[in-house]
C-alpha cells in the first residue's frame, strides 16, 4: 500500500509543480436555448479530452484562455439540455468565436454518470450501462426518502420486510441487500446498521441524482456488489443564492417540512449548502390477519405501520481553487434522527417502550466526508475522499419480555433488570485514484481501505428446555470488527469512435471477527467461541460498447464478485446482538459471475432499451435452525453455505416524448431465479418443488409513468405491476385463529397507482397527489412470521403540499 501511495503521490506533485505552458490562445462567445435568444448562465464548457474548462457566466457569456494549439473540440453542457460539441483549430496569440445553441433534453440523455466507471460519461455515452433517477424524477413521484425514490426503477425492487418494525431492503436483479453496494457519492458509508432501516431515514432533500448500475460492480467497488452500486448523489450549491422552502400534509399524519439554502461567494469558487428535514408517520392500524381479503380488512388493534419521528439535517462546503489552481475541496456532514414506535395502539399502549408487542426503536446517525480533486496538467485528475459514518441504535422489542413470561409462568421481570438492545457502529473508508488520459486511453488506478467496527449488548433469556439454564436470565455484549483493503485498476480504450473496451480488476483482502461475552455462565461452555474470518479476492470485469451510429448502441459486460460474511441484516434486526447465530469461521465467502448484454435506440424523441442478465451465485449463505452441535454451544441459528443460484431475466423499456410536454414511460422485466436444490426445510412438504424458487423475486415487473406539463402545470401518474412470486410463511403448527400453517404461497400479481398534480405560481408551487390511488391491501396475513410480507398492509394515502423557492441577489 504505501508503495502506491508514494507513486501517486510523487506524479502528483510532480505536475502540479509545472506551469501549464501559455499559448495566448483564446476561446470566447456565449452559450443560447437554441431557437431562441435566451442565454443559458452557467454552463460548462469543455475541452474534449482533457481537464481544461469553465463555466459560463449568470448572462450565459464565457472566456478560456491559453489553450492546446491544433484542432480542439468544445462541448458545451448544462443540465436539462443536449449537449453540443464544436471543432475549432485553436492558434498561438489568436482568439476565436465559438456561440452555442443547446436543445432540450427531453429524454435525460446527456445527464452525466459516474458510477459505471468511476470516470464521467453521458447516460448515452457511458460504457457500462447506468439509469438515473432524477430530481425531477423524484419530486414528481413526491419521494421523500431513498426508499421512496427507488420504487419503479426497472430491474430494482425495494420492500418491506416486517410487519412490526417495518424493516425494508433493496433487491436488484433478484439477488438481496447484501449483495447490492450502496455508495454517497461514491463511498461505501452505507453498510451495517444502516442496511435495516437505511432506506427509509435517507432523506432526499439533500439528493442530486441517483445513478443505478447493475451487474458485477466487485471489480471497482469491492464486496458486496454482487448485483450491482447505487450511488446518491448529493447537490452543490447553486450560482446564484436560493433558498427553497416546502410544507407537506397528509393522512394518517404524514407530514414532511424541509429547507435548503445554497449560495457562492462573490468569486463564485467557495459555495455552502444547508438542509434539514422533518418526517413524520402516524401509527396506522388498518388490516388484521386473514386468508382472505374479507378477513384481512379489518383493524386488530396492532399498527401496520409505525409511528416515526425522523430529522435529516446537513451541509456542504465547496471550494475551488482551495491550496492549487484547478483543485476542489469538498467538506459534507449530516446527522440524522429517527424514533419509531409500534405494537398495540389501544390506549397509546405502545407509546411505553417496555410492553408486550412493542417496537421502539431509536437511531442517531453521524456522517463527515472530505474530497478533493486535483485536475494535473491537461488530462490527469488525482481524487482523494476520507469519510467517517458513527451509527447508534438503542431498540426495545418484546423478545427479553416476552421468554421471560414464557419461563416464569406468565411473571414479568423486574423493572430494574429491563436493558434495550444497544449498538454503536464506527465506520472509516479513504479512496486515493489516479485517473490518466493518454490518447486513446483513460486509465484509472486506486486503493481504498474499510474498516467498521460494531459494539453490541442485550438481555437475553436461556429458552431450551433441555438446559439447566433453562429461564435463566443474561447480559450478552457483542464484538464484531471488520477490515478490507483493495487495489483497483482499469483502463477504458477506445479503439475507434465506434468501439470501447473497457477491461478492470481488483485485489481485495477482507477479515473479519466476532465474540460475544455474556455476563454469567449459562450454557455448557464457558464462553462463546470466537469466529474470524479472512479472504483474498480477485475480480476482474470486462466492458464493451459498440456504437453502430448515432441511434443504436450495444453494451456487454461480465464479471465476477464475491462477498464476505460479515454484517448480515438479520443479525442486526432479528437477533440483536444476542449470540444466538453461529457464524463459523470455516464459512466460505458467495462468489458470482455475471454477465449483462443490453441495446439502445436513442431516437429524436424516444428511447427503447433491451437488456439481458444472469448471474450466477455460487456458495449461497443462509440463514437456518442451529444443527445439534451448534445447538449444544448455546446458538439457535447459524448461517450456512445451502446452495448454488442463479438470476436471469429480461428487462425492456421505453420512454418517449409523445407531443410537446407529454412524456411515456414503460418498463416491463421477466425474471428467473432458482436455487440448484431443493432447500432442506421445505425437503419433506409438498412444497418441495416451490422451494427452489428464490423468494420474494416476482416473475414479472413492470412501471409505467406518464407526465403532461403544459406551462405552468405538471400532471404524473405511476404505476408499478408486481407479477407472481413466491413467498415463504413458517408457522410450525397450525394457527387456530385462521387454521393454516407453514408454507411457501404463491401470490397473485398486482398494480398499484399514484398520482401527483403541481401548478407553479411564480415563486410558489402548490401540489397535491395519491398513493396506492385504488387502496389495494395484501390479501392474506399472518401475524405470527413478521417476515411474510409482499403488498400493502394500510391503503390509499392522500397528501397536499405548498413550496417556495426564493433567489436572493448577490
Amino acid at each position: 500500500m504505501k508503495r502506491i501511495l508514494i507513486i501517486l503521490l510523487s506524479v502528483f506533485c510532480f505536475q502540479a509543480l509545472q506551469a501549464q505552458q501559455k499559448t495566448d490562445a483564446m476561446l470566447f462567445g456565449d452559450v443560447r436555448i437554441k431557437g431562441s435568444a435566451e442565454h443559458i448562465p452557467f454552463a460548462s464548457i469543455a475541452i474534449k479530452g482533457t481537464n481544461l474548462g469553465t463555466t459560463s457566466d449568470g448572462s450565459g457569456h464565457y472566456k478560456l484562455a491559453n489553450l492546446p494549439v491544433g484542432k480542439t473540440t468544445v462541448v458545451a453542457q448544462a443540465m436539462g439540455y443536449k449537449s453540443q460539441e464544436v471543432t475549432v483549430n485553436m492558434e498561438k496569440s489568436k482568439a476565436i468565436e465559438v456561440f452555442f445553441e443547446l436543445e432540450t433534453d427531453v429524454l435525460n440523455l446527456e445527464q452525466v454518470v459516474v458510477t459505471g466507471t468511476r470516470t464521467e460519461h453521458f447516460v448515452k455515452d457511458v460504457p457500462v450501462r447506468t439509469e438515473v433517477i432524477t430530481a425531477k424524477a423524484i419530486e414528481n413521484k413526491n419521494a421523500c426518502n431513498l426508499y421512496q425514490a427507488l420504487e419503479g426503477t426497472p430491474g430494482v425492487r425495494v420492500e418491506n420486510q416486517c410487519q412490526y418494525c417495518n424493516f425494508t431492503m433493496i433487491r436488484m436483479q433478484g439477488l438481496g441487500a447484501e449483495h447490492t453496494q450502496v455508495l454517497i457519492n461514491g463511498q461505501p458509508m452505507y453498510s451495517g446498521l444502516a442496511g435495516v432501516y437505511g432506506l427509509q431515514q435517507m432523506s432526499t432533500v439533500d439528493i442530486s441524482k441517483i445513478e443505478v448500475v447493475k451487474g458485477a460492480g466487485s471489480a471497482l467497488y469491492g464486496s458486496g456488489a454482487v448485483a450491482g452500486a447505487i450511488n446518491i448523489v448529493t447537490k452543490e450549491p447553486e450560482f446564484e443564492p436560493v433558498t427553497n422552502l416546502d410544507v407537506q400534509f397528509g393522512s394518517h399524519k404524514t407530514n414532511k417540512y424541509d429547507i435548503s439554502s445554497s449560495m457562492r461567494n462573490e468569486k463564485g469558487n467557495i459555495g455552502l449548502n444547508i438542509f434539514a428535514q422533518r418526517y413524520t408517520e402516524g401509527a396506522i392500524d388498518e388490516t388484521g390477519p386473514g386468508l382472505n381479503p374479507e378477513k384481512v380488512d379489518h383493524k386488530d388493534g396492532v399498527s401496520d405501520r409505525v409511528m416515526t419521528n425522523l430529522t435529516n439535517a446537513g451541509l456542504g462546503v465547496f471550494i475551488d481553487n482551495a491550496f492549487f489552481k484547478n483543485d476542489k475541496l469538498t467538506i459534507r456532514g449530516k446527522s440524522v434522527f429517527e424514533k419509531r414506535e409500534g405494537g398495540t395502539m389501544e390506549d397509546d399502549y405502545f407509546r411505553n417502550p417496555l410492553t408486550d408487542g412493542t417496537e421502539n426503536i431509536t437511531t442517531d446517525r453521524y456522517e463527515a466526508s472530505l474530497s478533493y480533486v486535483k485536475k494535473i496538467k491537461t488530462t490527469g485528475e488525482l481524487n482523494f475522499s476520507l469519510a467517517y459514518v458513527n451509527h447508534n441504535r438503542n431498540a426495545t422489542n418484546d423478545s427479553y419480555l416476552g421468554d421471560y413470561m414464557a419461563t416464569h409462568g406468565d411473571s414479568v421481570p423486574d423493572l430494574r433488570d429491563m436493558r434495550p438492545y444497544l449498538a454503536d457502529e464506527n465506520s472509516f473508508t479513504t479512496t486515493l485514484s489516479y485517473n490518466q488520459t493518454f490518447k486513446k486511453h483513460s486509465f484509472i488506478v486506486g486503493v481504498q481501505s474499510f474498516y467498521d467496527k460494531l459494539e453490541e449488548s442485550g438481555m437475553y433469556v436461556v429458552v431450551d428446555e433441555n438446559s439447566s439454564f433453562l429461564g435463566e436470565s443474561y447480559r450478552s455484549v457483542a464484538d464484531k470488527s471488520a477490515r478490507e483493503f483493495g487495489v483497483f485498476a482499469q483502463d477504458e480504450w477506445s479503439l475507434s469512435s465506434k468501439i470501447m473496451i473497457v477491461p478492470g480488476i481488483r485485489l481485495d483482502n477482507h477479515h473479519s471477527g466476532e465474540e460475544y461475552t455474556a455476563d454469567k455462565q449459562v450454557f455448557a461452555s464457558a464462553n462463546f467461541p470466537k469466529t474470524s474470518f479472512t479472504e483474498t479476492a480477485v475480480n476482474p470485469r470486462l466492458a464493451v460498447k459498440y456504437k453502430l451510429n448515432e441511434q443504436f448502441t450495444f453494451r456487454a459486460n461480465a464479471g465476477t464478485g464475491f462477498r464476505a460474511p460479515y454484517g448480515f441484516s438479520e443479525d442486526l434486526h432479528l437477533c440483536s446482538g444476542s449470540p444466538r447465530v453461529w457464524k463459523s469461521s470455516d464459512l466460505e465467502p458467495e462468489t458470482s459471475v455475471s454477465y449483462n448484454l443490453s441495446g439502445d435506440y436513442y431516437g429524436k424523441n424516444v428511447r427503447v432499451s433491451i437488456n439481458l442478465f444472469h448471474t450466477d451465485l455460487n456458495n449461497k449463505i443462509g440463514f437456518t435452525d442451529a444443527d445439534d452441535a451448534v445447538a449444544a454451544l448455546g446458538y439457535d441459528y447459524q448461517w450456512k453455505n445451502i446452495d448454488d443460484a442463479f438470476v436471469q431475466g429480461v428487462e425492456l423499456s421505453v420512454m418517449a416524448n409523445l407531443a410537446r410536454h407529454l412524456d411515456l414511460g414503460v418498463d416491463l422485466t421477466w425474471n428467473q431465479g432458482e436455487y440448484d436444490n431443493i432447500r432442506a426445510d421445505w425437503a419433506e412438504t409438498a412444497f418441495a418443488d416451490d422451494s427452489r424458487h428464490i423468494s420474494r423475486f416476482p416473475a414479472t415487473t413492470g412501471n409505467l409513468k406518464i407526465e403532461y406539463s403544459p406551462k405552468t402545470w405538471t400532471f404524473a401518474v405511476t404505476g408499478n405491476y408486481q407479477g407472481v412470486m413466491f413467498i415463504d410463511y413458517y408457522n410450525g403448527e397450525i394457527d387456530p385463529a385462521i387454521g393454516d400453517q407453514s408454507k411457501i404461497k404463491k401470490t397473485d400479481p398486482f398494480m398499484l397507482v399514484n398520482a401527483r398534480v403541481s401548478k407553479k405560481l411564480n415563486q410558489f408551487k402548490l401540489y397535491a397527489g395519491v398513493n396506492n390511488l385504488f387502496n389495494y391491501l395484501q390479501d392474506e396475513r399472518h401475524l405470527d412470521d413478521a417476515a411474510f410480507m409482499y403488498a400493502p398492509v394500510y391503503g390509499r394515502m392522500l397528501y397536499a403540499g405548498l413550496a417556495l423557492e426564493i433567489k436572493h441577489n448577490h
